[in-house]
């Protein structure tokens, strides 16, 4: 019993672990060439990427509601609700990112100015996040796809349209960056760029697979009973928003974190930003095993199996702890190669390596928090992780002050600050995990 749930949770996870290793290598690339034109676009990155994330984040975490009821719609049997649910994304999702497009193209320069950014970092970061803008235009139908799709256990799908945009980002990149084959040098502008061309069409890809795939087994029509759709729009709604707002106060705390990190010097930004994406190797594979785990508990739910669910959450967790302590060694044995692989500046280097030594005992804590959380959600509850993020992002505006601007730690503070903060709101979600009620979210 227990090897079967296992290939099913790795025919789950696995191709959702390639895609965001693919990501991420075309992430790490993407940095390394405007890490060796200019060691500034470090911090404009760090600025810009930061809210760009936070809508990114929250307009996923409401299509999550769509997931949910995809899922405990399959397992319940009633498809009728399923397609509803799918239909009502696709039109809600679709006017949310149009508004964020709208946000970042006339509001981005006074949100950077708000977070205490310095010219030239402020002009960098205003006119790298005003290019990607347009990628939001088609982020709400691609989060919705990606959304039913995780909910069928689909995913093979999500792997070949995603590691599709990321290599042609990687040779977009290289096109746009540094001016080849007869096209100009546009720096961080050709960047931002050559992200809005691979996103539109792995996006693409992604929806026109939902709506034309044969594999789908009903067919989402996107025209017509406007109103329906925005009725039925309410529950999908009701079960991502506090979701949303989760993601959302995390952002939140960590904009203010950042903006803690300008008043140090004009360069910690960009050195936090180089650790954190190197710390984000574990979570994007262990997030395929926490997705994994949403989408198998919330079909074992939807068939009123809550002890099976509970049971293949624990089992997702056992995945990803495994992962992070393999990847923990690997930080701890070679911290100086691996940032040297994006940088070659040595002040960057001499700050950025003690602090990824440090945040290997961050693994642990996050990756519990990150696949508990979303087998929390599986089972119909997206409260209580926005319940426990209120009192994480407290800590995080509080006490990051203390240990950044306060107790002369300096950078290190910031990664203390995480260490707490995912230590104590981890054991709070493990407990209601194995105790708490599930909530059915499809009749």
């Amino acid at each position: 019993m227990e090897r079967a749930k296992a290939r099913q949770i790795l025919r789950i996870a696995l191709p959702l672990i390639l895609q965001q290793l693919c990501m991420q290598m075309q992430l790490w690339i993407d940095r390394a060439m405007l890490g060796h034109v200019d060691a500034a676009y470090f911090s404009a990155l760090g600025n810009a990427t930061i809210p760009y994330h936070m809508v990114i984040s929250a307009i996923t975490a409401v299509c999550g509601g769509t997931a949910i009821l995809t899922a405990q719609g399959i397992g319940s049997g009633n498809l009728d609700k399923v397609r509803d649910a799918a239909e009502a994304s696709f039109l809600g999702s679709g006017l949310i990112s149009t508004a964020a497009f709208g946000f970042f193209m006339f509001c981005s320069g006074a949100l950077f100015r708000l977070m205490g950014v310095q010219s030239p970092i402020l002009e960098y970061a205003t006119d790298y996040i005003r290019i990607l803008s347009f990628s939001m235009l088609l982020l709400g139908p691609s989060a919705t796809a990606t959304a039913i799709l995780q909910g069928f256990g689909y995913t093979g799908m999500i792997m070949t349209a995603g590691i599709a945009g990321n290599l042609l980002n990687i040779v977009l990149d290289w096109l746009l960056i540094f001016g080849k084959w007869g096209l100009p040098a546009m720096g961080l502008e050709g960047a931002a760029l050559a992200t809005v061309i691979a996103n539109g069409f792995s996006s693409l890809l992604l929806i026109l697979f939902v709506l034309k795939g044969k594999q789908m087994p009903f067919r989402i029509r996107l025209l017509g009973s406007f109103g329906k759709k925005l009725r039925n729009y309410r529950q999908v709604f009701a079960l991502g928003f506090p979701s949303m707002l989760e993601y959302a106060l995390w952002n939140v705390g960590n904009v203010v974190l950042v903006s803690y990190l300008n008043r140090l010097d004009i360069m910690s930004a960009g050195i936090y930003t180089l650790v954190f994406s190197v710390e984000n190797v574990p979570l994007l594979i262990y997030m395929g095993f926490a997705n994994a785990g949403l989408t198998l508990v919330g079909q074992q739910t939807g068939a009123n199996s809550p002890k099976q669910a509970r049971r293949t959450g624990i089992l997702c967790l056992c995945f990803s702890l495994a992962v992070c302590v393999g990847i923990g060694i690997v930080f701890r044995a070679f911290p100086q190669q691996i940032l040297g692989l994006f940088t070659d500046d040595a002040v960057t280097l001499d700050a950025a390596v003690p602090n990824l030594v440090f945040i290997t005992w961050i693994l642990f804590p996050k990756a519990i928090n990150n696949v508990i959380g979303l087998c929390i959600r599986g089972m119909g509850d997206t409260r209580w992780m926005f319940y426990t993020q209120i009192f994480g992002t407290a800590f995080m505006i509080f006490g990051g002050y203390y240990w950044i601007l306060v107790s002369g730690l300096g950078l290190t503070g910031i990664f203390v600050t995480f260490l707490l903060d995912e230590s104590i709101r981890g054991i709070a979600n493990l407990m209601r995990f194995l105790w708490g009620k599930p909530v059915a979210a499809v009749k």
